[in-house]
């Protein structure tokens, strides 16, 4: 696990074809979402966080590199392999990955954003969550293990790697969970407050009158 820095977040956009007003959107909701994780799980350490607006096509290398300097894999491996969890780009909204210098790095895949531009705040809650998890006890190791597996540096036992495995796929669906909850909960706040809202009017209408 890294050790504890300061909460440090950056956005990067990484290619011509990404959209700058998506960007600047992301940058906009990035600190409600954060909060949103922050207020869940309480004042979890957190680690230097780094969102990269990126293509479908690069997410995977950019998540390869990202993991494989992080686990001390040779330049020459992984700039030639994949990892299992990019298999299918194309499917991904966004995926937090372990990078170099104790940092954590979010991929966000612009082109499934952009067409669906309503969900920036959810999914954001979601690579947030996904932060929250690889920053607790023992994650940090886990991601080196399977990305030094993977990429056949350090090849696992076939009962370790699963073990492995299915705590990540575990992971995955408690940040589904969480997502669920905290976008649910955020519902539930804005239709309260707008009822209030209303109800106030109506007084006012009928003190008028």
């Amino acid at each position: 696990m890294p050790k504890s820095t300061p909460n440090q977040l950056s956005v990067v956009r990484d290619g011509l074809f990404v959209s700058r007003r998506l960007t600047a959107d992301i940058i906009d909701t990035v600190p409600t979402a954060q909060k949103l994780v922050k207020e869940h799980f309480g004042q979890r350490p957190l680690t230097a966080v780094e969102l990269v607006v990126t293509t479908t096509n690069r997410i995977s290398r950019h998540a390869a590199t990202a993991q494989g300097a992080a686990a001390g894999v040779p330049h020459n491996v992984y700039m030639e392999k994949a990892l299992s969890f990019t298999a299918k780009p194309g499917d991904l909204y966004s995926v937090a990955v372990i990078a170099p210098k104790n940092t954590i790095r979010i991929l966000l895949n612009s082109k499934r954003l952009r067409r669906r531009n309503g969900q920036i705040g959810a999914n954001l809650v979601f690579a947030f969550v996904e932060v929250d998890q690889l920053c607790r006890k023992g994650a940090w190791e886990r991601r080196i293990a399977l990305t030094r597996h993977e990429m056949g540096t350090h090849i696992l036992s076939k009962g370790k790697a699963r073990s492995l495995y299915r705590i990540e796929a575990e992971l995955e669906a408690e940040a589904e969970k969480v997502t669920h909850q905290i976008i649910g909960k955020v519902v539930r706040q804005n239709r309260q407050r707008e009822a209030e809202a209303g109800r106030e009017a109506r007084q006012a209408e009928h003190t008028a009158v």
